[in-house]
Parts: C-alpha cells; sequence; structure tokens
C-alpha cells in the first residue's frame, strides 16, 4: 500500500476519481443512441440528386487538389411562398433546382427556371450561393 501511496494517489481520492468517471461515462453507454436525421426515400420528397465524380487519367486528386470537396448546396425562398426551396451543385453533373412545395415534397424546376443553371457540359462546378 505504501507504494501506491508513495506514487500514485491516496486510495480515497483514486477510489473518487474513479467514481467520477463513471459517474460521467455510464449514461453515455446506457442510452441508446437516436439518429438526428432519417433518410426519406426519393418517392416522399421528389428530390433526386446524387454527386458522382469520375475519375480519370486527366482528372484526378493528383491533377485538381480539390477533386474530393464535393459540390455544393444552398437553400433559399426563390418564390417568397416561406418554405426553403434547395439547389445543388455536383461537380460532374448537372446542377439542380427544387423547389419546396411543403411538407417536405420537392418539385425539380432546373430547366423551367433558366436553362444556364444545370451548368455547362463537361464543366467542372463547385459550390453555390444563395441569396434571398
Amino acid at each position: 500500500m505504501q507504494l501506491f501511496d508513495r506514487y500514485f494517489l491516496k486510495p480515497a481520492i483514486f477510489a473518487a476519481v474513479i467514481c467520477i468517471a463513471v459517474a460521467f461515462f455510464a449514461p453515455a453507454l446506457s442510452i441508446a443512441q437516436q439518429p438526428l436525421f432519417k433518410l426519406l426515400p426519393v418517392a416522399q420528397t421528389g428530390v433526386k440528386f446524387s454527386n458522382e465524380i469520375v475519375e480519370k487519367e486527366s482528372l484526378n486528386v493528383l491533377s485538381y487538389e480539390y477533386f474530393y470537396n464535393g459540390g455544393g448546396v444552398a437553400t433559399g425562398d426563390i418564390n417568397n411562398d416561406g418554405l426553403p426551396d434547395l439547389m445543388f451543385t455536383a461537380n460532374m453533373k448537372p446542377n439542380k433546382l427544387y423547389l419546396n412545395l411543403g411538407g417536405l415534397k420537392f418539385k425539380d424546376i432546373t430547366k423551367e427556371a433558366s436553362p444556364f443553371l444545370e451548368g455547362r457540359a463537361n464543366s467542372w462546378k463547385t459550390g453555390v450561393t444563395m441569396a434571398d
């Protein structure tokens, strides 16, 4: 016991530290984690977007440092109905603009809004900004 007292902590202090640590971490271990988000199907939301990146010999992370940074997403009320509409940019695919119909239902209005929203063919797009 002298070795413990001399080189570590007094047994009472050590026991108190262990009890505090157990009391602090035990709730995190015993409570089942509830997910913060739920993946909703395309049939329910109407949002069908994927930023697919295809590596090529001339276009990859070695030739373009930010290759895997992704596109972008912005929200804003484009028709003043009080609902947040969505704009997605894809690095190598067409961009998409979705009008919020309410109840987590969206309509793709990209071509109706502007033929330029999809972006130029074979162009690299990174990011989007929307101001309301």
